[in-house]
């Protein structure tokens, strides 16, 4: 089943604030590409509470030296004393990516209810995803999405596998430059993260 990403947003976002309201809504709000919410910070950074209080995760990507929006990494290891040992960065131990205004988060099914309980004074509109690496997600809407989202580039290159779509060869250029893109039709979270944290993070 794929995840349309411009709509799956805007409603884990309304629904997290209905949540936080103790209010229920079955209505879906669009948020205007440019327009910007404050961002919803408890009294302490992301990673202060996850690694010093908490414990047993370690938070990539979060200091002084990154000023624009990106994406963090979440790391989280049950399994080890977090007193005397480090959460490996490692593919297997990644259960979130957040967004570095703390605005949404694409975190692993099986630990959101967790990730919800920890964070819960962030506001964080969690998206629940089986899984980071297939490409699950899906963008029909590109001109939907907020701002932070504007400078993906978005080509379907469909085209050069399946002989009964007419060939694009403008897209082709591009692709054969090697410009980074994504595919609006299918895309994991991991392509998404890698291609908007380039982008961003330069």
């Amino acid at each position: 089943m794929m995840l349309e990403l411009t709509e799956y947003i805007h409603a884990q976002e309304k629904q997290e604030t209905c949540m936080a309201n103790n209010k229920v809504s079955p209505t879906v709000t669009v948020i205007p590409i440019c327009e910007k919410q404050e961002a919803r910070r408890a009294n302490i950074s992301l990673s202060g509470l996850l690694e010093a209080f908490i414990g047993n995760y370690f938070v990539s990507g979060e200091g002084a030296w990154y000023k624009d929006f990106h994406w963090l990494i979440i790391y989280y290891d049950p399994d080890i004393d977090s007193h005397y040992e480090a959460v490996e960065t490692v593919p297997s131990n990644i259960v979130a990516y957040v967004s570095s205004d703390y605005r949404w988060g694409f975190v692993l099914s099986s630990h959101i209810q967790k990730f919800r309980k920890d964070t819960a004074n962030y506001g964080i509109a969690c998206i629940p995803v089986p899984d980071f690496e297939c490409e699950r997600l899906q963008c029909s809407h590109t001109d939907l999405l907020p701002c932070e989202f504007s400078n993906i580039l978005w080509l379907n290159d469909d085209f050069m596998f399946d002989e009964h779509i007419p060939f694009d060869y403008d897209s082709f250029s591009l692709i054969d430059e090697g410009v980074h893109y994504l595919n609006p039709k299918h895309f994991s979270v991991t392509q998404l993260i890698r291609i908007m944290n380039e982008r961003n993070v330069m």
